[in-house]
This record gives structure tokens, sequence and C-alpha cells, in this order.
């Protein structure tokens, strides 16, 4: 993949998937890329949310990585999205200005049943052949909660969309949103191994 006029192309010329919203603004100077999930189960509920506005805020991401690996852009690079809402990193306040963010379809953190099923937020269940059971770092009692895995698809796809954006911004780092919003915020959560993906892309 590479990107070319803001916009993200496959190896063969063809322009990715592009679902645009309203919900960005502004000139983009991305020196950071900041990861999240959508906690939610579908990437065509994550197009939909990222192009409702709402009474009381918005939301949108400049990619949605899909769990069989599809990738859709919504926004153009050059473009802040509404992603990482209050946050900080250093000396910037308000990172939304100066990142790409990148959606993980995921359900992400999960409760469990009285029955034993694995539920998201919205009820939605979850297998639980597809759930781990680990503390989030910023958990300083470091209670055990279920997590979705992320699929090897969804990273590969991950891996190929992050070193065409880093090839084209050269970030100086990548961040989860629980590193950005600590205490607000907790994805991408324990199920992604945020050093190896960081290295793997920034080859550190």
């Amino acid at each position: 993949m590479y990107v070319k006029n803001n916009l993200l192309f496959d190896n063969g010329g063809t322009q990715i998937r592009y679902e645009h919203t309203d919900n960005s603004w502004a000139n983009n100077n991305p020196l950071y890329l900041i990861i999240h999930y959508t906690a939610g189960i579908s990437m065509s509920g994550a197009i939909n949310h990222f192009k409702t506005r709402y009474q009381r805020g918005n939301a949108s991401a400049h990619i949605i990585v899909d769990k069989d690996g599809t990738v859709v852009q919504m926004v153009k690079f050059n473009r802040k999205a509404w992603h990482a809402g209050i946050s900080n990193w250093g000396e910037i306040n308000g990172l939304n200005h100066y990142s790409i963010g990148i959606e993980l379809v995921n359900a992400g953190k999960l409760e469990k049943t009285d029955s034993g099923d694995w539920i998201n937020w919205s009820g939605k269940n979850i297998s639980s052949n597809e759930v781990i059971i680990r503390p989030h770092k910023n958990d300083k009692y470091q209670v055990h909660y279920g997590w979705q895995m992320y699929t090897n698809e969804q990273i590969e796809s991950l891996i190929e969309v992050s070193n065409a954006l880093n090839d084209r911004y050269n970030f100086i780092d990548i961040l989860g949103h629980d590193d950005i919003s600590p205490g607000r915020k907790i994805d991408p959560g324990p199920a992604f191994n945020m050093i190896s993906f960081r290295s793997i892309v920034l080859g550190r």
C-alpha cells in the first residue's frame, strides 16, 4: 500500500474503499499514529457511527480495519478526524490535530454473565474462543477482565496500512488511545501487542 494525495492505495494502484464522513475539520499535521478499537462487532456499524452527527459530540477516524482484514478510509490524512478527544502526550494537548487514527473492529472489554457468556457493552455475545483474560496496563488494581482478541488478518492489514502511512509521514511514535487519554479510554487494550506492533512498523 501507499499514500497519494492524502488517500490510501493498494500496490496495484487501486484506491482503498473510501466512505466519506463530514465528521472532520481543519488541517491535520500527522506526527503520531493512534490505535483504537471500535467497541462494536461490525465494519458497517463503525462506518454508520462515524457518518452520524450527534448533538453531544461527533466521532470519526481516518481508517477502519475489519476482522477479515478489509480496510476502509473515511477521512483524508490531511484532515483532522475526531478520534482522540481530550488527550495529551508530552507537550501536545489535543492529539486529533497531530495524528492519524486507526480503528480496529473489536468488541474490546467484555463482561461475563451469570450463565458464563461473554458480552460487550451493548450486550452482543462474543464466543469464548475469541476471548483472553488479562488486566489493563493502566489499572492500578490489575483486575482481570475479558477482552476480544484481534485476528491475524486484521493485524496483517493494520501493519500494511501503518507501514504505508509511516513511509509517508515518518511518525514520531505509535500510541494507543489508552496512552493519550489514560483513565478515560482503555483501547486498544491488552489484547493488542503494542510493543511488538510498534517495533514492526517503526523498526524499534
